[in-house]
């Protein structure tokens, strides 16, 4: 009669469980570093984008202020003069915690804008 019970129980083994979780183990192991490679590149590809829109506002207020330039024909603005004089909505805030000079240099067909990291110190 207790063999009867035994060949009609429902349920798993602890051997089977083991098995499980080492299968899922080996999922996640593999699952975990592809999806925060993604995710790394998808903040890099975000603060690109961020710096070619600030870019573009600064392009837009060097031509339009059109500031005198301070070191021989070039000339910085902040981001917070872009936001203060309507260039930029809001200051942007990078992923990588970096801060950006926006630099403007004048020559002879109007202005070119660079955006770059500064450097770690």
């Amino acid at each position: 009669m207790l063999m009867a019970l035994k060949r009609n129980q429902k349920g798993l083994t602890l051997i089977e469980l083991l098995a499980v979780l080492v299968i899922v183990g080996i999922i996640a192991a593999i699952a975990i570093p592809a999806i925060s490679g993604t995710i790394e590149k998808s903040k890099t590809k975000a603060d690109t984008a961020s710096e070619q829109m600030i870019e573009e506002a600064a392009l837009r207020y060097f031509l339009e202020e059109d500031p005198t330039p301070t070191t021989g024909n070039t000339a910085t603005v902040a981001q917070s003069d872009l936001v203060t004089k309507g260039y930029l909505n809001k200051a942007v805030v990078f992923n990588d915690k970096a801060d950006r000079t926006i630099t403007g240099t004048k020559g002879t067909g109007g202005w070119t804008v660079k955006v770059a990291k500064v450097p770690a110190t």
